[in-house]
Parts: C-alpha cells; sequence; structure tokens
C-alpha cells in the first residue's frame, strides 16, 4: 500500500499499512504520538493515534478525530503549524500521518536542555537565537491561526515543537473553529492546562480568542525566564 499526501483511507485493518515504528514520542489523555518509518518512501512521520476506543465512545472519537483533521487542514500553510500528511481509520483505530518529526522535541524540553547548559557550551549561541526568533515566529503563527477564524485552546511549550532552527503549533486535539459562530464561548472548558490558562478559562467565565494571546504570553514568559533569568 502506497500513501500519498491528502490521503484519507478507511482500511478493514492495520496489516496492509506501510509503517515502521521507530520510537514512542509521546502520549496524551487521548492519543499517543509516534515516529514511523514509510517503508515504500523511507521517510519519517509523526503518528498520532488515538486510542482508548471503544464501541461506546466510537462516534464520540471521530468527532474529535474530523475535528482535529479539518482545522489542521485549514492552517496548513503557515510554516509554523505542524502539517497533516495523510490520515487513516481501521476499525476502531484512528490515526494522522503529521509531518514534519520535531528534532529537537518539544519546546518545554528545549528550554530545560537550554538551562542546563553552561555560559561556554558550543551549542548555547544556536539554541539561544532559536529561542529569541521563536517570539514572532508563535506570534504570527497565531495571528494566522485566528484569522482563519481557529481558537488553540491549549497553547504550551508541550504543544509547541523546535524543528531545524524554527516552532511550530502542534497539537490542535480541542481547537475551536468559530467561523459560522461567535468566537465566545462560556460553560465548563473540555480540557486546559491551568498554568497556561487564561483567568477567565480556569473561572469557566466567557472567553474567546484573547484567551489564547494570554496563554502565549505566559509562554512568552517562560523563554524570557530562560533567556534573561536575572531580570
Amino acid at each position: 500500500l502506497v500513501i500519498h499526501e491528502g490521503d484519507d483511507l478507511e482500511l478493514d485493518d492495520t496489516s496492509r499499512l506501510p509503517y515502521a515504528l521507530v520510537k514512542n514520542l509521546g502520549h496524551g489523555r487521548s492519543a499517543i504520538v509516534e515516529m514511523v518509518r514509510d517503508t515504500n518512501s523511507n521517510k519519517t512521520y509523526a503518528r498520532k493515534v488515538f486510542r482508548n476506543i471503544y464501541a461506546r465512545n466510537l462516534e464520540e472519537a471521530k468527532r474529535a478525530f474530523y475535528n482535529e483533521l479539518q482545522v489542521m487542514r485549514r492552517l496548513k500553510s503557515h510554516r509554523h503549524i505542524i502539517r497533516i500528511f495523510a490520515t487513516y481509520i481501521a476499525q476502531r483505530e484512528l490515526a494522522l500521518i503529521l509531518t514534519p518529526v520535531a528534532t529537537d522535541g518539544d519546546l518545554a524540553a528545549f528550554l530545560h536542555t537550554y538551562r542546563d547548559m553552561g555560559p561556554s557550551h558550543r551549542d548555547r549561541v544556536t539554541k539561544e537565537a532559536i529561542l529569541w526568533k521563536a517570539f514572532g515566529c508563535l506570534g504570527s503563527g497565531l495571528a494566522f491561526m485566528h484569522k482563519q477564524t481557529i481558537r488553540h485552546k491549549d497553547i504550551k511549550p508541550q504543544n509547541i515543537l523546535v524543528h531545524q532552527g524554527s516552532v511550530l503549533f502542534a497539537d490542535f486535539g480541542i481547537a475551536f473553529d468559530f467561523e459560522h459562530g461567535r468566537s465566545t464561548t462560556t460553560g465548563h472548558p473540555n480540557s486546559f492546562t491551568r498554568r497556561y490558562c487564561a483567568p477567565e478559562v480556569a473561572d469557566w467565565d466567557k472567553r474567546n480568542s484573547k484567551s489564547d494571546v494570554f496563554s502565549l504570553g505566559c509562554v512568552y514568559v517562560e523563554i524570557l525566564d530562560a533567556l534573561q533569568p536575572d531580570l
């Protein structure tokens, strides 16, 4: 089986898939992310597989899957947002094939590594330049999201990847598309990270795209703290 960019496949099982597991990259409440190699092209991808899917919650899982798929395809033209290469559904396995695979992991790990470096470390200058550049890159990416009427809703260092000297937004699992409605939402948020969420999110109050801006501001503070800890 040869999978091309843009393919959305429905298969009877996973036996024909051309993906060989390279290593696990991480996991969350509802999905696991793996590095896989396409045995036809020898290219590597990140595969996000939705897990803990049973007959009783299959339709709910499919809604989340298609929501993330549609959101990411709307955002595919921006260089600081991870792209979907292809997707497949095989019985209860729902998977997004993503590109690129981040060379330096997520921003949280990158910041940790940078803080542990001594002032004379040979890679410190290179990593410092990446962090300074990240302010503009992330701001550009978020502005593009909001222009496309997408709220990310979970911006944090763990959902930002570092790849070949650049940063990319990732994990749009709870993103919200307000193209056909108001951007303001109320009620209990389905998920959030308290350390980075805006006060109105934590208080279950009215919230909109400005909540993303607050979260990105928290990320900026962490980057600046790593770059200039004496401020």
